[in-house]
């Protein structure tokens, strides 16, 4: 029997990802777990960002931002991106985070996430208090080491992205594989 528990935000897991605002000169980032990819043609983001933050100030400004995917080994400074303001303290200064130039957009990347998207705000939508900002993505960044052996696409065992589990505030890695997508439903197909 299941237990009915009312509305929540609450959908297992959510990716844990650092998302820019800004320009070199002037860059800002937050925690964002509230963050999926909406669509495929063209390539899309959305993301829903409480309207009081000031990485959403500087996406305003610029109309881009970039979004960088740490490794489960970088749980601490994404967990301190999260409960940090960036208009009290230089976040990337005490981090030891480090910014390079995105090589579409004016917002930067980060150079120790192994995995990052440049993207152009395309459309937002207000809901409640936040603001859910649809960008399209532009480019795409990964590390040699994180990708497959055909050089195309990050190997997940490679790469260990961090991801949420809401309600209970945690961070943990991602588990073993357990079947291949667009495969494993075949086996319940009658002929």
């Amino acid at each position: 029997m299941k237990k009915r528990l009312g509305p929540r935000e609450q959908l297992y897991p959510m990716p844990a990802v650092l998302v820019v605002g800004g320009t070199m000169d002037k860059a800002d980032a937050m925690a964002v777990a509230w963050i999926a990819i909406g669509g495929a043609t063209p390539p899309t983001v959305m993301m829903a960002l409480r309207r009081t933050r000031r990485t959403l100030e500087l996406i305003h400004a610029t109309g881009e931002f970039t979004v960088n995917t740490p490794r489960a080994s970088q749980a601490a400074e994404l967990d301190y991106f999260g409960i940090t303001s960036g208009r009290s303290v230089d976040k990337f200064a005490e981090s030891g985070l480090t910014l390079e130039p995105g090589s579409i957009v004016s917002t930067p990347i980060i150079v120790e996430c192994p995995h990052n998207l440049e993207c152009r705000v395309t459309r937002e939508i207000e809901v409640g208090e936040y603001v859910i900002v649809m960008g399209e993505i532009l480019e795409t960044h990964a590390e040699e080491s994180i990708l497959d052996e055909t050089g195309e696409k990050p190997a997940i065992e490679n790469f260990d992205p961090l991801v949420y589990i809401p309600g209970m505030r945690e961070y943990r890695r991602l588990g073993e594989k357990v079947a291949d997508a667009y495969s494993i439903g075949k086996t319940i197909m009658s002929d």
